[in-house]
């Protein structure tokens, strides 16, 4: 099904090409309110469609604002709504309390510094913590502030990464023998991650 969606992304892109970066920015601000698109993916794809354009840059700035959009999205649901979520099964499985537990202590012990690195760890952990902001009342301002850095330095990185892998998928495929190892060790990763996130 994501898969689906982000192929009629692609062709939407190609299809009007003018728009397509204010598509890629409705799409994914569109994701924070669905909780089951993938963020990552929606760069991913954003990153690649970027690769047939002559400049990438309308492209990243659609990744960042509609990023920074998401988190803004979900922090007013979780301050508007709060604890009720943890009623719905579709979110709650999301936001175990221990993890909403974790992330409230994480805020009193590291602050906004949460934000920067919580950025980097998928699996809904950026869900539960920014929800979790908006359900703990952290200052608003100060939310704002600091994920306008922490969108910026997790979209470039991402960014980055997926626009310069499209841009050298060629090179990637004559090497293949090469990054296999590192794909099989980059697996291995993402599942041991994803088991540690998911006691959180």
């Amino acid at each position: 099904m994501v898969e689906v969606f982000t192929q009629k992304l692609h062709d939407l892109a190609n299809q009007y090409p003018d728009l397509a970066p204010l598509l890629v920015f409705f799409c994914i601000a569109c994701s924070s309110l669905t909780f089951v698109v993938s963020l990552d993916l929606l760069i991913f794809t954003g990153a690649m469609i970027a690769v047939y354009f002559e400049s990438f840059t309308p492209f990243f700035f659609a990744c960042y604002l509609g990023t920074f959009f998401c988190g803004q999205v979900d922090y007013w649901i979780g301050r508007f709504v709060g604890l009720p979520l943890l009623k719905i099964k579709k979110i709650s499985r999301f936001l175990p309390q221990e993890r909403l537990d974790l992330i409230q202590s994480f805020f009193h012990k590291y602050g906004g510094l949460t934000f920067v690195v919580g950025r980097f760890i998928p699996f809904g952990f950026r869900l539960a913590m920014f929800i979790g902001a908006g359900m703990f009342k952290f200052r608003y301002l100060r939310f704002v502030l600091i994920d306008l850095v922490a969108s910026f330095i997790w979209t470039i990185c991402i960014f980055s990464l997926f626009y310069q892998f499209g841009s050298n998928t060629d090179q990637i495929k004559e090497k293949w023998i090469f990054f296999l190892p590192i794909i099989a060790l980059l697996g291995l990763f993402y599942v041991f991650i994803r088991r540690k996130t998911q006691k959180l």
